[in-house]
């Protein structure tokens, strides 16, 4: 009975400290016979159904690719590279669907859940529903631009606008069809402005007309020195107070903004700042002119504390709104992909989560003790 006893109490210890995660794959892998529909985006011509032939490749447009055993996001990215190194096409948008037995549509782009969607052959849909079964359009939804391919001996690519009055319940969406909305652009304009906040733009937006469409400067904008920060994590300063007042801009023309650039314009009276506190080795006030990322917000700070939770931080906007984000920085990748901190903004870093492996050990050794005691007195 004690080594009985000995081995159980070996066995719930065992239990109580290992876990044994288990990992699974729902990536679908092509096979031969399978039927891939290629579309690009506002290319009708190099929209086809291609099918996987017994050798497992596939002819697009004279170039072969081997696509058995590959996922579908591999053949997107294939074709992508050759319709650019062929010079088909400079700037493709590629999307590579897997045409299945059962009936369905896809809709992609611009909306909440893109993906491929189960409808029934006596199903009669129509383009709203098909946008419906994704979530509905996002934010930054062209809806100029709703393009709808049809996966018939056609392959037709028809293109809706649907910024108008007119109804598009009427536009039937066939099995198979994929339903596309162009995404637009995205550029903040934050600071002393009548209304800060997000831009959706097709292209690129001049400095100006974003100002414009912001509600343009408060009165105690300073538009001597207004900053631009780059998706890729550049700053740039600019002097526009002469340039934005005037209706014909001469000299030195203002820039643009492109999708994911943000406008910040400062305060002229007062220079605000920037809290970091928590788990940093030099928390307080670092009293910045413009937005800071979060690894130049730190680096201020002195950096990470060895308690700190180095992946989720909480920041704090000024308007009383908490965003919790990750933090991974990638030297190699920059600071383009970080959240930005404004003036007035409190950057919160918290203790990481440390097991207390003494109070464990001691509950677990309580525990099995308790269950021997139990197994000695039931003798």
């Amino acid at each position: 009975m004690t080594h009985f006893f000995r081995s159980l109490q070996v066995c719930l210890i065992l239990l109580f400290f290992i876990a044994t995660p288990t990992l699974f794959s729902d990536v679908y892998r092509i096979k031969k016979g399978d039927t891939l529909l290629i579309a690009v985006i506002g290319q009708p011509e190099y929209t086809h159904s291609v099918q996987v032939r017994e050798d497992g490749r596939i002819n697009y447009f004279g170039g072969e690719f081997d696509v058995a055993g590959a996922t579908v996001t591999t053949v997107n990215h294939l074709i992508r590279e050759f319709l650019v190194q062929d010079n088909h096409v400079s700037n493709p948008v590629v999307m590579v669907s897997l045409v299945l037995q059962e009936n369905g549509v896809f809709v992609g782009g611009a909306v909440k859940t893109p993906g491929r969607y189960t409808i029934s052959p006596e199903t009669d849909i129509d383009l709203y529903r098909a946008i419906a079964l994704a979530g509905g359009m996002a934010e930054n939804a062209d809806r100029q631009g709703v393009q709808l391919i049809r996966t018939d001996t056609t392959q037709k690519v028809e293109t809706y606008d649907l910024s108008t009055n007119r109804p598009y319940r009427d536009i039937r969406v066939n099995i198979n069809d994929l339903v596309y909305i162009m995404p637009l652009a995205v550029v903040e304009v934050q600071g002393q402005v009548q209304t800060p906040g997000k831009l959706f733009v097709r292209g690129n937006i001049g400095i100006r007309q974003a100002l414009a469409r912001a509600g343009g400067p408060d009165r105690e904008a300073d538009l001597t020195a207004v900053v631009k920060v780059e998706k890729s994590g550049k700053l740039s300063e600019f002097n526009i107070s002469e340039q934005f007042w005037k209706s014909s801009p001469s000299g030195t023309e203002l820039p643009s903004l492109s999708d994911g650039d943000v406008l910040f314009v400062p305060n002229v009276f007062k220079v605000e700042p920037i809290y970091v506190t928590g788990y940093v080795r030099a928390p307080g006030a670092q009293r910045v002119r413009g937005p800071l990322t979060i690894a130049r917000a730190l680096a201020l700070a002195g950096g990470f504390e060895a308690s700190a939770n180095r992946e989720k931080v909480l920041i704090h906007r000024r308007d009383g709104t908490t965003l919790e984000t990750t933090f991974t920085f990638n030297p190699a990748e920059g600071e383009g992909r970080q959240m930005l901190l404004y003036p007035g903004d409190i950057l919160e870093i918290e203790k990481k989560f440390q097991v207390n492996w003494g109070l464990i050990s001691t509950f677990a050794y309580i525990v099995i003790s308790g269950v021997g005691i139990i197994i000695q007195l039931t003798k």
